[in-house]
């Protein structure tokens, strides 16, 4: 049996709306490149396990949303080579200072790798919601607004 049409489906809609481009998400992303350094290069006490592999997991997360705040702050991130160069340029810019600023901390290349790869799939992750102009999150649909979108 082949089907000649598609079968509608349903889209919850939640009402969430996100103004992109504004000067709020440009600081939002700021804040989160900060905040990223900052724990990146500041050292941190011992700690158990459980505790430090949270807090590496929500290192992780930052980078991730570093990369998919990008495109969302500023219009002229709209392709994946930019991604690129973004990624390297801020996973790069990372390394050096925590490498400068020392503090126990040093260079790592799978370290540059994983977070390189974070923020650039972070970055492709964020395109891809920006060319639907709709965050999907599960069941939660945040719809994207912008004169340049």
């Amino acid at each position: 049996m082949v089907y000649t049409h598609s079968v509608p489906t349903r889209r919850l809609g939640s009402g969430l709306a996100l103004p992109v481009f504004t000067r709020g998400t440009r600081v939002l992303w700021l804040v989160l490149a900060l905040t990223t350094i900052l724990l990146e290069v500041i050292p941190i006490p011992l700690m158990p396990p459980v505790p430090f592999y949270a807090y590496c997991g929500g290192k992780a997360l930052l980078f991730l949303l570093l990369g998919f705040i990008a495109p969302l702050a500023f219009w002229s991130f709209n392709a994946l080579n930019r991604g690129i160069i973004f990624a390297a340029l801020s996973a790069c810019g990372v390394e050096t200072v925590q490498a400068i600023w020392g503090h126990g901390h040093s260079f790592h290349w799978y370290e540059l790798i994983v977070k390189l790869g974070l923020i650039l799939f972070g970055f492709a992750l964020a395109l891809n919601d920006r060319y639907d102009h709709e965050i999907n999150i599960g069941p939660i649909r945040i719809r994207l607004t912008g004169e340049h979108l």
